[in-house]
Parts: C-alpha cells; sequence; structure tokens
C-alpha cells in the first residue's frame, strides 16, 4: 500500500524542465540549420555563391557527404540551387528561410509572457549600448536589412498581402536588431538577442495583416536607427517603448487578453 502511495506521488509531481525529450540532430540536420540561419541572418544574399563543399566541411569540422546531404535538404526546401559545371556552385535561391529550419533550441518560453518580458529586458539595454558602440559598418547592416524589407513589400495598390510578404519584413526587422546585438560588441548579448527572436516571430506572424502594418514595422526600425546615429538617450527610450508597446497591444487584441505587465498595472 505504501509503494502504491510513492508511486501515485511521483506520477503527480509536476515534469522537471530538465527532463524534456531529448531529440538528438543528425550532423548534416546541424548543419542545414547553421547554413539556413546564416541565410536569414542576412550574410548570405539571394544569389551569393556558399563555400566550397571541401571549405565548409573544414570549417565545421564534418565530413563531406554531410555537408552534401544538408545541401540536399535545403535544395529540396528551396532554399539553395546547386548548379553543375564550370562557374557553378551552390546559390542562395531564396532569403525567405522558414523559422523551422533554425528553431533548435529546447530553451524556450512557456507563455506569451515571458517572451514579452524578456524582450522589454533586452531591446531597451541593447538599443542603448549599441548607440555607444556602434560603427559605420554597424548601420550599413542597419541599412541593408531596412532596404531588403522596403524592397519586400507588396505594391502600393495591392489588395492583400501574402505570407512572403510577411516573412521578408519581419525577417527585415530581425537582421536590424541582430544588427543592433552586435554593435554591441558582446557576444553573448548576440546570442540572446537570436534567442529572442525566435521566440518573438511566431507571435509577430499574428500582428501583421496589412501593408500598412508591413510599413509601420519598418518606419519604426528606421526611426530607431536614426535615434540611435545620433546617440540621444531619450529619443532612443521613446521609439524602443513604441515597437514594444505595438507588439504587447496587438497581441493582447489578437488573445483577448491583457499581458501579465498590463494586469499588474490595472490592478
Amino acid at each position: 500500500m505504501q509503494r502504491m502511495d510513492l508511486k501515485r506521488m511521483h506520477e503527480d509531481l509536476p515534469v522537471n524542465r530538465h527532463f524534456k525529450p531529448v531529440r538528438l540532430l543528425l550532423p548534416s540536420e546541424e548543419v542545414a540549420r547553421r547554413l539556413s540561419d546564416a541565410i536569414r541572418a542576412g550574410y548570405f544574399r539571394l544569389g551569393s555563391r556558399l563555400p566550397s563543399e571541401r571549405s565548409m566541411a573544414e570549417q565545421m569540422q564534418v565530413s563531406r557527404p554531410t555537408v552534401r546531404e544538408a545541401v540536399r535538404l535545403l535544395v529540396e526546401a528551396g532554399i539553395l540551387i546547386v548548379k553543375p559545371g564550370a562557374g557553378g556552385g551552390t546559390f542562395v535561391s531564396s532569403e525567405i528561410v522558414p523559422l523551422d529550419f533554425i528553431a533548435a533550441t529546447d530553451l524556450r518560453p512557456t507563455n506569451i509572457d515571458e517572451a514579452i518580458e524578456v524582450r522589454r529586458l533586452i531591446l531597451p539595454w541593447v538599443a542603448q549600448i549599441a548607440s555607444q558602440y556602434a560603427e559605420a559598418t554597424d548601420f550599413d547592416r542597419m541599412r541593408e536589412a531596412i532596404r531588403f524589407g522596403r524592397d519586400s513589400l507588396p505594391a502600393p495598390d495591392a489588395v492583400t498581402i501574402g505570407a512572403e510578404h510577411i516573412s521578408s519584413v519581419i525577417i527585415a526587422t530581425m537582421r536590424f536588431d541582430l544588427a543592433l546585438a552586435l554593435a554591441t560588441r558582446n557576444s553573448l548579448v548576440m546570442h540572446l538577442m537570436e534567442l529572442l527572436l525566435q521566440w518573438v516571430e511566431p507571435m509577430r506572424h499574428k500582428t501583421l495583416h496589412s501593408r500598412d502594418d508591413l510599413m509601420l514595422s519598418l518606419e519604426l526600425v528606421e526611426t530607431m536607427m536614426g535615434a540611435i546615429e545620433t546617440a540621444d538617450p531619450a529619443a532612443i527610450a521613446e521609439i524602443t517603448e513604441r515597437r514594444l508597446q505595438i507588439l504587447e497591444r496587438a497581441l493582447e487584441e489578437q488573445t483577448g487578453r491583457h499581458l501579465r505587465r498590463s494586469r499588474r498595472a490595472l490592478a
């Protein structure tokens, strides 16, 4: 009887977060993830030629067949194309990489509130620090990210917007925020920003519905870049708060519930 009670007690205990199911990626899947991550972040642009199979294998310390299999996976996904013969190689055929290809971490928030709170902690600090350390190359990355987003916008007279338009603008603002993180010259901040953007992206897809929504997202990051260039703390704080609130309010409207921060303010 006592043994049964002990068994029942253990069954009722909450699942330890350290004991989540383990999924080991194949080496080729990990290589595909890293390549797609680099493309998504803008390190390889549309039409860019990737390093040779031998070079990638040496850099990532894997076998050439592993790289070949990773390339095959990305070719099947429409992200890469392989051209044979002289002048051939492996080329980027699409910069619109689905988040599924890069979201390999088990470290995830359990609800919207957690992700939003982390965003509120990280983004203002990153923006202020970036204004102190950003160099010309950092602003070039920010401008290129904004340009990519604007080039991806639907025509002004478009009645509807497609999934590719939404994904393109989300990727553009993601590249902008990665450029901010890179400007801090802190590799840990860069890693945290990458994780945060992966957490927030699924939410952003639910809040962009029109061309005006897409335009506003790009206008906000462009305004933020201007504030960072002038290194004006008040202007940076103001535009950062606008960016934070846009997503938070949209999510509250979508879900029909107040986020934890809002509920505390209303209490």
